[in-house]
């Protein structure tokens, strides 16, 4: 029997099938050409070196050609001249470059690789094809002697099934071969059927075991709605096709059905892939859009006044945000990519060469500002060592006022210098705070000094003569308004203290307050206007200093507005300004109460004058 070139017409499934595969082999084309054009050299690199490693030959014929079309496309760098002392972004360029030319000869490597390996498979494939087309051939000609044999039916039904089984088995064949075998090998299956004329039962089972699988592959392609990944849900739909088109046929009745329900499982996993690449397409407008809204912002960057070093780094700052956010940005048509490219590129580049000529000039500036500083700084050094406070603490004032207006020097720099001149400014408040600290002391020492002498009062063991001892208590009177200024609140618990001990010995030595005051009332009012004169101008004099210090701590608040620790020190300077306006309070409260004092005794002196002179007339 003759059957090679038997022809036989492709019925309807199997043209659907067809048909759906040119279909999403298309798309699936369409869709990595897309996604290829939108990557980098570097990813394009890591693309066709993940493919070599993984080591999928079938991934790689599909993907690596695409790969090196679009990395071929891209525009290589431009190789641009680095002079000494040139900017840190040229420099940076320079390394781009080098950077790019080594990922040039690194994909070129890899690419011939592939290119080895594809002539080693496709050696190899051909060979196999061969092979396989003649194994193909030698169980059709299998199938046409058992056609002729004279063997048990059963022998020849197991047969029959074997050599499908074998069949099945086989990979691909040459191409052009494909469809001739597939005729052949169909039109000798109905040959079989008719010659043997295999019972309704036998032909029904072999028909259900058809359906079984039929339905099996049904039921994995239906799974396939789950997978996540669209990609590899395709790959999976196109295996399970080529498997329906070697399952025989089924019973008539199911033919339809079944046929439907594999078709409804496969166009949903179509439909669903549409749908995903046309949400990419949404993607990809909004990826062109937020490409536009950021040349629209570094138009806006650009379009500002730069005129100090921290102006140029706040707007450096701000482009390099955008830059980053370019490279976030999805993927893009590679024509619109382009043009995209070009726009923002052309204005980031501008920028810098803006900024290299801006950054000579500021530093030429920065330089003299510097040297500005260092003058104040050993000026305030020289204050520091003196010790006339009221015109130090002017000077050092109009040294911080000037330092104000010195302009700008960059950090690393203007730190240190900052700190060398506040390290003056705060030595010599140090040192105007210990001289206070002196005269506290003389207050401190003073109290103790009316404290000894209470206590020695205490302990004086009095004579039995009383001349000697009115003396003796007038001598005590007098020491004791001879000591200096205490503080009211003390001065008073003293001198209740020291008034109880003088009238308990009064009253021992039976001696009258007259006796002591006829000689040395005089002295004591004398004694005692000094004494409140002197408490009196040092109290003043502590308010002033307090007022100055306020002042000058107010004034140095303004030199930590740009500081890295500006909130820390804001805290210790406004801590320390507060509890300078409490002392402030203090003193101004104690001298209210002095002066009060002060009339009150100078009236009751007054009211004891008039009495005494009444008395006496």
């Amino acid at each position: 029997m003759n059957t090679e070139n038997v022809e036989q017409p492709i019925n309807q499934e199997q043209q659907e099938i067809n048909e759906q595969a040119v279909e999403q082999e298309k798309v699936s084309l369409d869709v990595m050409i897309a996604e290829y054009s939108q990557k980098t050299r570097e990813e394009l690199l890591q693309e066709i070196k993940n493919l070599l490693d993984k080591g999928d030959f079938e991934q790689m014929k599909s993907r690596i050609p695409l790969i090196n079309n679009a990395f071929n496309n891209l525009p290589k760098p431009k190789v641009e001249k680095v002079e000494n002392n040139e900017d840190d972004t040229q420099q940076t360029k320079q390394e781009e470059v080098n950077q790019e030319d080594e990922i040039e000869t690194s994909f070129r490597q890899l690419y011939n690789i592939y290119k080895e390996k594809r002539q080693e498979y496709q050696q190899k494939e051909e060979e196999q094809k061969e092979n396989n087309f003649k194994k193909k051939q030698s169980l059709l000609e299998d199938l046409k002697k058992l056609l002729d044999s004279e063997q048990t039916l059963k022998e020849i039904y197991d047969e029959f099934n074997a050599i499908q089984e074998k069949w099945k088995e086989i990979g691909n064949v040459p191409h052009n071969e494909v469809n001739n075998l597939w005729e052949n090998y169909h039109f000798l299956m109905d040959k079989f059927y008719e010659k043997v004329k295999i019972n309704k039962e036998l032909r029904d089972l072999d028909m259900k075991k058809n359906l079984e699988s039929k339905i099996e592959l049904c039921e994995k392609v239906e799974q396939l709605l789950l997978v996540e990944d669209i990609n590899e849900s395709f790959s999976l739909l196109q295996e399970y096709h080529k498997q329906w088109k070697e399952i025989g046929p089924v019973p008539s009745d199911k033919n339809d059905e079944i046929w439907e329900r594999f078709k409804r499982a496969s166009d949903a996993i179509n439909t669903r892939r549409r749908e995903f690449y046309e949400q990419k397409k949404g993607e990809i407008e909004e990826n062109i859009k937020q490409k536009n809204d950021l040349i629209e912002k570094v138009s806006k960057v650009i379009a500002n006044e730069f005129k100090t070093m921290g102006d140029w780094n706040k707007a450096t700052e701000e482009i390099k945000q955008l830059f980053d956010s370019w490279k976030t940005i999805g993927i893009v048509p590679r024509k619109d990519n382009e043009v995209l490219w070009a726009k923002f590129k052309t204005m980031i580049d501008g920028f810098y060469s803006s900024r290299k000529e801006a950054m000579s000039s500021l530093r030429q500036e920065e330089d003299e500002n510097l040297n500005k500083k260092i003058a104040l700084c050993v000026k305030a050094e020289e204050i520091a060592k003196r010790t006339d406070f009221d015109q130090a603490t002017k000077d050092i004032k109009q040294l911080q006022e000037d330092w104000k207006t010195t302009g700008f020097v960059k950090r690393a720099v203007g730190e240190k210098v900052w700190t060398r001149f506040r390290a003056a400014c705060d030595e010599f408040f140090k040192q105007k705070s210990e001289s206070y600290l002196k005269t506290h002391q003389e207050v401190v020492d003073n109290i103790k000094k009316k404290e000894d002498l209470l206590e020695e009062l205490k302990n004086h063991t009095f004579t039995e003569d009383k001349q000697e001892n009115v003396n003796t208590l007038k001598d005590f009177q007098k020491r004791w308004f001879e000591i200096g200024f205490t503080p009211r609140i003390e001065r008073k618990k003293l001198q209740e203290e020291w008034d109880n001990v003088i009238n308990a010995n009064r009253d021992k030595l039976q001696i009258t307050a007259e006796e002591i005051a006829s000689r040395n009332s005089n002295n004591n009012k004398r004694n005692i206007n000094t004494v409140v004169e002197s408490a009196s101008k040092n109290i003043q004099r502590r308010i002033k200093e307090i007022d100055n210090e306020i002042i000058q701590l107010e004034n140095n608040l303004g030199f930590f507005a740009n500081s890295k620790n500006a909130d820390i020190l804001k805290k210790e300077f406004e801590a320390k300004i507060d509890k300078l306006r409490k002392e402030k309070n203090d003193f101004i409260n104690k001298m209210k109460a002095e002066d009060t004092n002060n009339e009150q005794q100078e009236s009751s002196d007054n009211l004891e004058k008039t009495t005494e002179n009444t008395e006496n007339n």
